[in-house]
């Protein structure tokens, strides 16, 4: 009954964490285009009106990572709230214990990824406001503080990233593991099917390999001790957490480019941005598990053979 309570306050947890990214997201957003500043580098010309920070790459910039962040913490938030309701009601006992067991699987990421990450975004959304962002009169800086202390209360980073590696990452034998794995690659063949989204699919299909290779070694090497065997578990979580944000940005992707076709009027901007946020996530997010793939398939041990006095 605890560990079942618990996992729901992990979830509500996550799910917190990427409404306050989401909230902090819209909040710069609506700045930025309202606060003039500067000229575009193309244009000398001082008599000329500035125009919105928006406009300024670096804060377009910043502006993608908030929305890839947000928007990619709240939608794998959304599909864990289907997942409970498919274990809860729905008509296929076969798929009940399925959903259970992938939402079983991807709790940790669930409450850790949009945790760590969605500060990210608060504090981006700081960035953008410039000094203003750290003072009272702007709300983005309680987001900040509020979305602070998800990282910490119903288990850190580093519980969740040993619960998945130690316990969830075996579940049913990894069936379930593999089962999640199908479904990432079922997303990427619908995605390679438009050709808006192919080049986003391909990208994801390189992290999808990547961590089935990981999570291969890792089960082939069950003698090795546990300290060393979890010495990198928060790197793993990481890894396997920027797969499943990808994947989630992948199947939004899809339906995007599917989408776009019929759109009219704002629909056609919105659309756009789903696309222009996964290509932002598969290009500059998912490469980073290149490193934390061989950090760990080398079972490094830099933290742990760290001794007390050396600090």
């Amino acid at each position: 009954y605890m560990f079942h309570m618990m996992n729901e306050a992990r979830i509500a947890v996550g799910t917190g964490a990427a409404v306050l990214a989401v909230a902090g997201y819209l909040e710069s957003l609506e700045y930025a285009r309202n606060r003039p500043q500067g000229r575009s580098p193309e244009n000398r010309d001082p008599r000329s009106p500035m125009i919105p920070i928006s406009e300024h790459a670096d804060v377009k910039r910043m502006l993608l990572e908030q929305k890839a962040i947000a928007e990619g913490a709240l939608a794998l938030c959304l599909y864990s709230a289907k997942l409970v309701d498919d274990m809860q009601t729905h008509p296929d006992l076969q798929q009940r214990q399925t959903s259970a067991a992938l939402l079983d699987l991807l709790t940790p990421i669930i409450k850790a990824w949009p945790s760590e990450y969605g500060p990210r975004a608060n504090d981006l959304a700081i960035q953008i406001h410039g000094g203003s962002g750290y003072m009272r009169e702007y709300i983005v800086e309680q987001h900040y503080r509020d979305n602070r202390l998800n990282p910490i209360h119903e288990g850190t980073k580093g519980i969740q990233a040993l619960d998945l590696l130690g316990r969830k990452l075996g579940l049913n034998g990894g069936k379930t593991f593999m089962h999640l794995l199908g479904l990432m690659e079922g997303a990427a063949a619908d995605a390679t099917r438009y050709e808006a989204s192919r080049a986003i699919a391909e990208a994801f299909l390189v992290g999808v390999q990547r961590l089935g290779q990981v999570a291969q070694f890792f089960a082939m090497r069950r003698e090795v001790s546990p300290s060393l065997l979890t010495a990198n578990a928060a790197v793993f979580l990481d890894l396997m957490g920027r797969v499943v944000i990808a994947w989630i940005w992948t199947w939004q992707a899809a339906i995007a480019a599917r989408q776009l076709a019929e759109a009219r009027g704002e629909d056609v901007g919105f659309y756009q941005g789903k696309l222009q946020a996964a290509r932002y996530f598969v290009r500059w997010e998912l490469p980073r598990t290149e490193q934390q793939a061989q950090l760990l398939m080398a079972l490094d041990d830099t933290c742990l053979a760290m001794q007390d006095e050396w600090f």
